[in-house]
């Protein structure tokens, strides 16, 4: 039996039982002894009547009358026999003839006994000399002798066995209501009580143990059972909060990861096209150098007419073209000295701004400033320059002829962030993950060859900082960069980069 419920109204039941039969038997045996004793007084008050009754014909002597009243006595309905005994314990006179002459125990007063089918009761009433008795002419007997005989009246048992059977089926019926009554209030206090709290408290416990920290259980008392709901929905609760903050730091550290994964990959993919750029550009740099120089003295020597003088020229441009694209992609690949020093960020907005307005005006370009102070940042100031000058002339593009153009510094969870904002047109979608990438770019072929951010975005990876895009109805480009870095880790890193060289 695995149900609390039912085991407790089983106990109850069996407990009630148990109480009601003690109790039902209890009184049994009283009303028992009561009608025992109603019986024996009776019996002594029956002895009593004939005594009385046959006195005056045992003092005339008129033994025929005396036997003739017993008889009628002993014919009553509850009279099973009446005896009258001798001095020498002989039976003198009975209502059993048979029984005339026998010798019989008379030396209890009362007694009980079953004779056959029913229940008897015997009382015997002893006759004593009394001074008539002793100074009657018919048979006088010596006033020394105390009692002259016995009187032994039966009376039959089965009305107060009736009465008994009767009470006793009463009872039963009683305490079969009783324990029915008092069972079903039993079981309706255990179901309400103990019976739901418990099964609601599995149901949560079951429900928490598949997973579902929300679940709840909704029963309130100032019971034990409160007290044990109120804490399973604390412990719920918390739990449900432990692992929402479980869930948070993990997809927050998966994304980390994920970040760190992609740094990892961008960085290795930098590293392999700068080493095949180095190569490339060391392959082609010569005899490009040898086009442009010949195309130069064949112009100054032939001083050939057009269209040959138009062709030369045009070698002449597209071999500078060339060595541009050659000495961008050295500039990629060449790990450039890096002097780390304390700089002003203000200092180096100006600088950069200086290097641009031009193109700013050029193009109509208005621009707003939001510099905030901060403390000096240990970086190459030419090189943070070099980034900045390559966002912004990125954004020119992007803007095209008027738009506005937002620069802000200001210091951001321990770190220098400069921003480059532009409300031009936003990055595609499927742009933005190869922003950074080498070689690519979303200009038209004789525009650049797409190493502007690539190499920006190596510059400040090498300052232990990182470049943050957003886009939408304003593209921002955020750098930021560390403000702890002090003077003895710069040149430690300077060192080890130009001990790989």
């Amino acid at each position: 039996m695995r149900s609390l419920s039912a085991k407790l109204m089983l106990g109850l039941t069996a407990a009630l039982g148990a109480i009601f039969f003690a109790l039902g038997t209890a009184n049994l045996r009283l009303l028992r002894a009561n009608l025992e004793s109603t019986a024996v007084v009776n019996a002594e008050r029956m002895a009593d009547v004939i005594f009385r009754s046959t006195r005056e014909t045992m003092l005339a002597n008129d033994r025929a009358g005396q036997i003739s009243l017993i008889r009628s006595i002993g014919a009553q309905p509850d009279v099973l026999r009446v005896r009258v005994f001798d001095e020498d314990g002989a039976v003198k006179y009975s209502t059993d003839a048979a029984e005339v002459g026998q010798r019989v125990e008379t030396s209890r007063s009362s007694r009980i006994y079953h004779t056959g089918k029913q229940r008897a009761i015997g009382v015997i009433r002893p006759i004593e000399n009394e001074r008539a008795c002793s100074n009657a002419t018919c048979h006088a007997h010596a006033a020394s002798q105390k009692v002259l005989g016995v009187l032994d009246v039966v009376l039959s048992l089965e009305a107060v066995d009736n009465t008994l059977a009767t009470h006793e089926r009463r009872m039963q019926g009683q305490v079969i209501v009783s324990a029915a009554l008092f069972t079903g209030l039993a079981a309706t206090l255990v179901l309400l009580l103990i019976s739901r709290p418990v099964q609601q408290l599995a149901m949560g416990v079951r429900a928490v143990a598949a997973g579902d920290l929300s679940h709840r259980v909704e029963f309130h008392s100032r019971d034990e059972l409160g007290e044990l709901a109120a804490s399973f929905n604390n412990m719920a609760g918390a739990l449900d909060t432990a692992q929402r903050t479980l869930e948070q730091r993990i997809q927050a550290k998966t994304r980390e990861l994920e970040a760190a994964r992609e740094k990892l990959i961008h960085s290795e993919k930098l590293s392999s096209l700068g080493q095949l750029a180095a190569a490339v550009a060391h392959e082609i740099n010569n005899p490009l150098a040898g086009i442009l120089t010949y195309a130069r003295l064949l112009e100054k020597k032939l001083a050939p007419p057009k269209p040959a003088l138009d062709w030369i020229q045009t070698i002449q441009h597209e071999s500078r073209r060339c060595g541009d694209i050659v000495t961008s992609l050295l500039s990629f690949a060449r790990k450039q000295n890096t002097e780390m020093a304390p700089a002003c960020v203000e200092t180096i907005v100006e600088r950069t701004l200086a290097v641009t307005r031009h193109k700013l005006d050029m193009q109509a370009i208005s621009l707003e400033t939001d510099l905030q102070p901060m403390p000096d940042v240990v970086c190459d100031a030419m090189q943070i320059q070099q980034v900045l000058v390559a966002i912004i002339m990125n954004a020119v593009d992007a803007l095209g002829h008027g738009g506005k153009l937002w620069i802000e510094a200001a210091v951001d969870a321990a770190r220098a962030r400069i921003s480059v904002i532009n409300n031009g047109p936003p990055i595609a979608a499927q742009v933005l993950p190869h922003l950074f990438e080498p070689f690519f770019s979303t200009k038209a072929a004789a525009s650049g060859v797409g190493l502007g951010l690539a190499v920006a975005y190596g510059i400040v990876q090498k300052h232990g900082g990182e470049i943050q895009v957003e886009t939408g109805d304003l593209t921002k480009f955020h750098i930021l960069l560390p403000l702890e870095q002090r003077q003895e880790q710069a040149n430690d890193r300077r060192e080890e980069i130009h001990s790989h060289r």
